[in-house]
This record gives structure tokens, C-alpha cells and sequence, in this order.
């Protein structure tokens, strides 16, 4: 057994090397700073259409998973611009998985190398979002909302709540005056005189946002900058963690993290480490503390 946490020097074979990042909303601000920093790549955006993928409004519907989606991404911008480097992020909002009542963001950050062949994946529930929409009848309530939702430097999106005909949406708006305007037109086309708001999740339009997707591409800068201990191959880190801690007081197993298994996201091995941690408190014991 190779007993490491992978071997180092990866990014040399990222150094001075180009990426794709196909988008077209900015997330290049978020994501090339630890590129740059963490492997030497230099992030280009790609510039295509990612809308044609769905879009947060549902103009378009997302009929893919976000994995499905950011590999499509990658693969359009491979084949448009070229290249063998790219990588793409696909976000989803709205109840976390676990805390039905709250609202979060899942980010999806995918990577691929085209010349050494392998891809990988990091993802991320934040409970850092202001992800929300309801439907209104008053100025007041709309600028509650906004002020709840960070704007003016998070952008809404505006349109009639009910319409035969679907109305026009109105979308990154940051403008206190264009808000107020907007609001009275939507209103006028509003079959009930309500009027939609939510929040505009577009990346370049959401800061908090943006902060999540830059937090994961540190995690995955960091993984390609780890190469595999057996294949060599850029990649290395966690890919599961193995949970049952043992309590210091019964000696039963807790949903407590005992060890993190380490993967390599090309060839099958992979390396379980322990985290040298004491045994569990018996607060967390299912025996002990029912």
C-alpha cells in the first residue's frame, strides 16, 4: 500500500497551459484566480450559448442532470473553440436535501482532459444563498423583498404572475428606478394584478454565488495539483468518507467520520485514511444517547 496523501507536482503539467470555461455569465472571475494561482492555467472563456442548456427562468428546460449538463457544456466548447482543457459549473436551487425548509444552492464544478482522458467532478451544498420568489401586489412588498434578497447588488427578476400569454421577463435588474418601473408595467400585464420577483441565480448577477463557485474551484484546483500515487494521473483526493467512530464509552460505531478514502478519478485505486482522531463522545451515540 502506497501510505500518502498523493504525490505533488501535478500542476507542473498544468503550468502556462490554457482552459476552456464555458460560460457566458462570468464565472471566470470566480474560477481563474485559483487556477492561476494553485496550477499556472490560464482560464478562457468560451462565450457559447449555455442557455441552450435550460436556464433558471424555464424559457429553456434543463431536461439533463447537472453533471449531464456541465459535461454538454465542456463538449460544445470543445468542439466550437478547440482545445483539449475545459471545464464547466451548473448550479441548482432550491430545498437542501436533509433541511426540507431551507433553502440552498448545489454546485456542480466538471473538469476534462481530453489529451491524459479523465474528468473530474466536485460538487457543494451552501446554505449560502438568497435563492427565493413569491408573488406580490404592492410596492412596499416588493422592495421588503429586495432588501431581504441583498439587492440592489443581487439581481431580480421580475414578471406578471398570471398571464394568458406569457408576458416578458424581466431579468438582471439592479436599479432601484428601473425596479419601481418594471414592477407597474408587469402589473398592468398581470391577469390578477400580481407580479412575480424572484431572485436573478445567474452567476454574474449573484455574488453569494459566486462565492460558492469560487470556493469550489479551490477544492478542485487543489485535487489537480495532487496526482494519483499509482497512475500519476491529476485528480487526487477525497471520494468518500467513511463514517462509524467508534464510541469512547460503549465502544459502538456513530455516524461520526472515522476515516476519508482517497480516490484517483482515473484508474480503481484508492487509499483509506485514517483521521487519528479520539473516539467518539457518547453524546453522539445512537446507544448511549437515544
Amino acid at each position: 500500500m502506497i501510505n500518502r496523501r498523493g504525490g505533488g507536482g501535478a500542476n507542473l503539467g498544468y503550468n502556462n497551459k490554457i482552459c476552456l470555461i464555458a460560460t457566458m455569465h462570468g464565472k471566470e472571475r470566480a474560477i481563474a484566480p485559483p487556477f492561476e494561482r494553485i496550477l499556472g492555467c490560464r482560464l478562457i472563456p468560451a462565450k457559447i450559448n449555455t442557455d441552450l442548456f435550460g436556464t433558471f427562468t424555464g424559457e429553456i428546460e434543463r431536461t439533463l442532470s447537472p453533471y449531464e449538463c456541465a459535461k454538454a457544456k465542456c463538449q460544445r466548447a470543445l468542439e466550437e473553440k478547440g482545445g483539449s482543457l475545459c471545464l464547466a459549473s451548473e448550479g441548482s436551487f432550491g430545498p437542501h436535501p436533509y433541511l426540507h425548509f431551507i433553502h440552498a444552492d448545489q454546485e456542480l464544478l466538471f473538469f476534462t482532459d481530453k489529451d491524459l482522458e479523465f474528468e473530474l467532478t466536485v460538487s457543494k451544498i451552501s446554505l449560502e444563498t438568497n435563492f427565493n420568489g413569491q408573488a406580490i401586489e404592492t410596492l412596499e412588498e416588493l422592495l421588503k423583498f429586495a432588501d431581504r434578497t441583498l439587492f440592489p447588488s443581487h439581481g431580480l427578476i421580475l414578471r406578471p404572475h398570471i398571464r394568458k400569454n406569457k408576458g416578458q421577463i424581466h431579468k438582471g435588474i439592479q436599479s432601484v428606478e428601473y425596479l419601481k418601473n418594471v414592477f407597474k408595467d408587469c402589473q398592468k400585464e398581470s391577469d390578477d394584478g400580481k407580479v412575480w420577483v424572484e431572485t436573478d441565480m445567474r452567476a454574474h448577477m449573484n455574488p453569494t454565488r459566486m462565492k460558492v463557485i469560487e470556493e469550489l474551484a479551490e477544492e478542485m484546483s487543489a485535487r489537480l495539483a495532487l496526482a494519483c500515487p499509482c497512475c500519476h494521473t491529476p485528480g487526487w483526493g477525497v471520494v468518500k468518507k467513511s463514517r462509524g467512530l467508534e464510541c469512547n464509552l460503549c465502544g459502538l460505531p456513530t455516524e461520526l467520520v472515522q476515516s476519508e478514502i482517497y480516490g484517483c478519478c482515473k484508474c480503481d485505486y484508492k487509499e483509506n485514511i485514517p483521521l487519528n482522531r479520539e473516539l467518539a463522545d457518547p453524546h453522539y451515540c445512537p446507544f448511549c444517547n437515544p
